[in-house]
């Protein structure tokens, strides 16, 4: 089994690099069409494959949290730039899958016994560094986001009052892009962010779903899901979207005002 994994994430890696050559390829076309088979698609499923049989295999951890933290990096980097070449509510099931997986490596910690030792106490693993990094990248993201869409917000209203104010913001149609893109960059990584904080999670002696900041994740991956849904069908104009992503950066900054108060690892 573990063999197998090795072989089929190496597969995996070969597919990633031909669909680079096979899209470096089609940019040097008149027509700039792709041919041939999706090998981002297929490098991914027999990435997926490598992870349920790493995941199977208990004595090798660390092969699984490896495997695990470049799956979630691909993840997200598939959500992100598909989401913004062109919405498609298939999608949305990318999320379900990171949630799945944190919901399956709490059951793993979970049966951890009370005597068990805790190796976080040995220092950060990678996969816990893995985890910092997307979160900590999420969280600007999100700033980056709602600080454009606050501003949309603003600059709307100056420029209904006639403002002299309007004419000195940046333009609407500018900050609508940066906080849109900015949006799907950022449940991207709070969905790399959650799937490698699922793996810590066994790392971690003593914490579980009910802890406070991992309830806030989930509930802002689920508003940001149901934004970027109603904005693909649709049904969230501008202003809306502007609003909610306000809204979606000040539960993110409540999320992680709660580690000031609350223990995560």
């Amino acid at each position: 089994m573990h063999l197998a994994a090795i072989l089929l994430l190496a597969l995996a890696g070969a597919g990633y690099c031909a669909a680079a050559l096979q899209r470096w390829r089609s940019l040097g076309r008149v027509d700039g069409v792709q041919r041939g088979p999706s090998w981002l698609w297929i490098g991914f499923a027999l990435h997926t494959l490598a992870l349920g049989l790493s995941a199977a295999d208990h004595e090798r951890r660390d092969l699984f949290y490896a495997v695990l933290g470049v799956w979630a990096s691909v993840a997200a980097v598939l959500f992100a730039t598909r989401f913004i070449a062109g919405p498609n509510r298939g999608l949305l099931a990318l999320p379900i899958g990171c949630m799945a997986i944190l919901v399956a490596m709490a059951a793993l910690a979970g049966g951890t016994s009370d005597g068990s030792v805790d190796r976080a106490a040995n220092g950060p693993s990678v996969i816990t560094i893995l985890h910092i990094a997307f979160m900590a990248t999420y969280l600007g993201a999100m700033f980056v986001a709602g600080g454009a869409a606050g501003l949309y917000l603003l600059a709307a209203r100056q420029l209904k009052s006639a403002s002299v104010r309007a004419f000195r913001l940046p333009e609407l149609p500018t900050l609508e892009r940066v906080a849109d893109r900015g949006l799907v960059i950022a449940t991207a990584l709070l969905m790399g962010g959650i799937s490698t904080g699922g793996a810590a999670m066994e790392l971690t002696h003593g914490l579980s779903l009910a802890n406070p900041t991992i309830i806030i994740a989930l509930v802002n991956l689920g508003m940001l899901v149901l934004v970027l849904g109603a904005r693909a069908t649709h049904r969230l104009y501008r202003q809306g979207l502007a609003v909610a992503t306000v809204v979606c950066m000040v539960v993110s900054a409540v999320g992680f005002l709660s580690l000031q108060v609350t223990a995560h690892g």
